[in-house]
């Protein structure tokens, strides 16, 4: 099972230009999800709203809020020191496949291989 959080690929265009349009991320999820529907595989992405950054991964306390400058945060509950980006991934990756095992997923254009999660 592949995780991926939905992005606003035109919204992130606007604040950084051409910088995300040369990375064809839109392409590239197709190219992967053709592959992995070929290899039997499933992709699951979690809504973009879903506070990944923000949640603990270790305890699953969530920050009010979390400046884009911060890169690296305490958790006030658990004490656990937790980077940003690999927070997120582990709390998508979380999300997705607890979500999944639920059977709480809903199929896109027929795809049974694709699903969008809005925990």
């Amino acid at each position: 099972m592949l995780c991926f959080e939905t992005l606003n690929l035109k919204g992130m265009h606007r604040l950084w230009g051409r910088k995300v349009s040369d990375l064809a991320f839109g392409e590239f999820l197709q190219i992967l999800e053709w592959v992995a529907k070929k290899k039997h595989k499933q992709v699951v992405f979690v809504d973009q709203w879903y506070p990944s950054t923000k949640t603990c991964s270790s305890c699953g306390h969530v920050l009010e809020s979390l400046d884009l400058s911060i890169r690296e945060w305490r958790c006030p509950s658990c004490q656990s020191v937790n980077g940003r980006d690999e927070n997120a991934s582990r709390n998508i990756c979380a999300v997705g496949a607890s979500t999944v095992r639920l059977g709480e997923k809903r199929g896109l254009e027929g795809n049974p291989q694709r699903a969008i999660l809005n925990p």
